[in-house]
């Protein structure tokens, strides 16, 4: 005689959710959003498509989670280096030390994800570009208001711009991403943040 009652289903794997974001952005920071196909994205996650699927719904929606994941981790450290600075010199030289650190990390991918990676989708994202561009004023507001502070301070000459002095450091770590990305190792991008500085701090008060 058959057994007629069903057969048992598997039950879901259970995994640590940052963790398997953490690999995800690795694999999309070093293949691209394009680059990196669904076996590509679970094999470096370490589960199965079925698993992704019921986690995160798509590719898709598992890279706009990674661009967050990544945002409020290895994202978010140079400026908090800036923000734990009191001398707005020291900061700027701690968000640029700690940008070049992010970018040349033999541990992970060269550059940044955010500057590497997701402006390249957000060209043709509408979803990853309001995100990226919801990012970038949030942080320019950020970084623009140490550089008020400062100069209610007395740190930086009365007649400074803190939105301009925000746009031009954050821009300028962009360019120490974009050529980490190239091969530029630490030294060559130190010796760059020595000549920022020269520029964004030329005299003493």
């Amino acid at each position: 005689m058959k057994n007629s009652s069903p057969r048992p289903r598997g039950r879901p794997r259970k995994f640590d959710r940052d963790e398997v974001l953490d690999r995800a952005i690795t694999t999309f920071w070093a293949k691209g959003y394009s680059g990196a196909s669904l076996d590509d994205l679970t094999d470096g996650m370490g589960i199965n498509r079925p698993s992704l699927y019921a986690t995160f719904r798509s590719k898709h929606d598992l890279f706009v989670e990674v661009i967050d994941r990544y945002a409020g981790t290895l994202g978010c450290q140079p400026t908090n280096a800036l923000l734990n600075e009191p001398d707005i010199r020291q900061a700027v030289v701690a968000f640029f030390e700690t940008s070049i650190r992010c970018v040349t990390s033999k541990d992970q991918p060269r550059g940044c994800l955010i500057a590497s990676v997701a402006t390249e989708q957000a060209e043709k994202d509408d979803q990853v570009r309001d995100k990226l561009s919801g990012m970038f004023a949030e942080t320019d507001k950020v970084i623009a208001d140490r550089f008020l502070v400062a100069r209610d301070q007395g740190q930086i000459p009365a007649g400074s711009d803190p939105n301009a002095l925000a746009r031009m450091v954050i821009s300028i770590t962009h360019g120490f991403a974009t050529r980490a990305r190239v091969g530029a190792n630490p030294e060559e991008l130190s010796l760059l943040a020595s000549d920022f500085m020269a520029v964004l701090f030329p005299t003493p008060i």
